[in-house]
Order: C-alpha cells, then structure tokens, then sequence
C-alpha cells in the first residue's frame, strides 16, 4: 500500500485532525478528496467545498449561531469568521494582527472559490457549452484540496481552542466511533438512501454519538512491543495496533498507513469450554498484554493477518504444531 510520504499521495491533514476531534461524518469526504486528486482530479473540486462547508457549519451549529441551509459557501465562511476568535486572548486587542490574518483566510478562501470556479470551464463535469473541454489538471485539484484543508486545520482548531481552551488532539478515536457503530449496525434507510449509522447518529444526536464515544474502551497502541519480540514479521502497511472493548465484545483494531481503521471481532477465540481468549470483561490493555506475552506466533497467523507471507510461512513451517495452542474453530478462522 502506498506510503502517505510518497509525492503520488495526499494527505489532509489538518482536516483529518478535525474530522477525529469532532467532524466524523467529514472523514468519508476527506477520503475521497484524497483519492481524487491523484486518480480523478476533476471530482476534487465539489469535494473541497463541500468540506469546507461541512466544518462552517458545524462550527457555527455549536456556537448557536443561526444560518440558513441555503446558505453558500462565502456566507458561512464570513459568519464564521466573524464569530470565531482568531488570535489567543492575550493578543485579542491587536487589531492589525487580526486585519492581517483575516486577509490570509480571505486569501485561502478566494484561492479555493477561484479554482473551484474553474470548473466551470475545464472540468469534464463543467456546466453548459456543447464543445469538448480540456481535464482538470492535478495540480489545480491539488491547490483546491490544500486551500480546503488548511480552512478546516485553521478554523476548526481556532473554534474548539477558544471554545473548549484545549487544542484539538491529533487522534483518530473519531474514525474508531465511526466505524464501530458502522460494524455493529446496519446503515439506516431514509427515503430510499441508505446512510451510515454513524453519519446519522451524529447528525441527528449529538449526545447520544457522544455517550457511544465515552463508552468504548481502547488499549495502548502494542505495534512496538509486537515489533521488538518479532523483528521483520509485521506487515510494515500497519502502523497501529490496540484492543477496542464496545457493547461486550473485544476487537482488535489495525489501522494502516493510508489512515484505514479496521476492526475484527475476537470473540472465536477461545481457550476451551467456551472461555473466550481476549474477554471484554477485562480492560482493553490487558487484551493487548495477552497478544503481546501469551498469544504465540501460530496462533497469530491462524487469527489475524498481523505477519507478512514469508514470516507466516516460516512460523508454518515446522511439521509440530505448538504443544499448547488454542482452541479455534476452523469455520470462525476462515471468515476473519
């Protein structure tokens, strides 16, 4: 999988860092904006914008400023930043840092308007004209997408630190709700549309989203431990590996380096007479201790896809099986 280094690439980064402290339902969208800009350039645009309105308006939503669904970009982005403090207390008073600043953000979003609007003339989904029009070129897609994500980064992070006095924390737990609620649930149909449960809950109760986040419990990150006790036989695409306990079951949860958080349930694990290996009776890090310390190599190939090939099959190799090993249905092990 490709590195989120590599110059083939895009990351937001300042807007995944909004979508995981309070944005979830941007994150698909965010996804999507980063695919386009390298493998589609011309659906980039719509998407930039759309990100960008999704933060105003949550931003104004929890401040209790009032707007109009109708509203366009330019009034939400004005509304914002005319209530959203953009200097630290201490230098509130300086009115020629705040003309300056807000000149910047006017530039940003003049910036992204700008190149959005040409569209209108070279994107293949351009409005009107009969005549074959040029693509969009990357690059353009791409001062769109950093234009967007440095408006998000920005605002949000100025938003929260003013309102909450903490700065946001560069987390995914959001992408985790998310896609617990969306593994767990299936999506909810609302006039013929299906919508993720997650997308819903959030949009719909806040609270409730909120109580589902408090209620999930999540282990240290083991991915170095597993490392240093099996050097060269991680899949280097994994970048984190935790315990995550909701609603009485254990999974274990892998994110990779494109940022993609998956969960599996460990509830086919067992130790005999049905005692489950990893109980979400016990804290989440004592799950992570036990595949650290107890759960052995064999094991580890048969239930979850942590080793690369060559390391799996050289823990295959060996004609005798581990004299202790666990109790796995076949079945179950097949369908992880």
């Amino acid at each position: 999988m490709a590195d989120p280094e590599a110059p083939d690439a895009f990351v937001m980064r300042g807007a995944r860092v909004a979508a995981a402290n309070g944005i979830p339902h941007i994150a698909e969208q965010i996804a999507a904006l980063e695919r386009a800009v390298v493998e589609n350039p011309s659906l980039a645009f719509d998407l930039a914008k759309f990100i960008v309105e999704s933060t105003c308006k949550t931003i104004l939503t929890e401040r209790k400023i009032g707007f109009d669904k109708k509203d366009d970009l330019p009034k939400l982005y004005k509304a914002v930043t005319m209530n959203v403090p953009l200097l630290p207390v201490a230098a509130s008073g300086e009115a020629d840092a705040r003309k300056k600043l807000l000149q910047t953000l006017s530039g940003l979003h003049t910036a992204l308007q700008g190149v959005c609007e040409l569209r209108n003339s070279c994107g293949f989904t351009a409005h009107g004209g009969d005549a074959q029009r040029p693509a969009m070129e990357g690059v353009q897609a791409i001062l769109a997408a950093q234009a967007a994500d440095a408006i998000v980064g920005f605002l949000f992070s100025a938003h929260r630190v003013e309102r909450d006095g903490t700065q946001p924390k560069s987390t995914d737990h959001g992408h985790t709700i998310d896609k617990l609620l969306d593994t767990v649930y299936d999506p909810v149909v609302m006039v013929g549309q299906p919508y993720a449960v997650s997308e819903a809950l959030y949009a719909t109760d806040r609270e409730a989203y909120l109580a589902v986040a408090a209620s999930v419990d999540e282990s240290r990150d083991v991915i170095a431990e597993l490392a240093t006790k099996y050097p060269d036989s991680l899949r280097p695409s994994i970048k984190e590996i935790t315990f995550v306990h909701y609603d009485g079951v254990a999974y274990l949860k892998t994110k990779d380096d494109k940022g993609t958080v998956k969960l599996e349930d460990t509830s086919f694990i067992s130790r005999g007479r049905d005692k489950l290996f990893f109980s979400p009776e016990d804290s989440a890090d004592k799950n992570g201790d036990l595949l650290v310390h107890q759960f052995d190599p064999y094991s580890i190939i048969n239930c979850f896809d942590l080793f690369t090939d060559a390391a799996a099959q050289n823990v295959a190799l060996p004609e005798e099986s581990p004299s202790e090993t666990l109790s796995l249905p076949q079945s179950s092990i097949g369908e992880t």
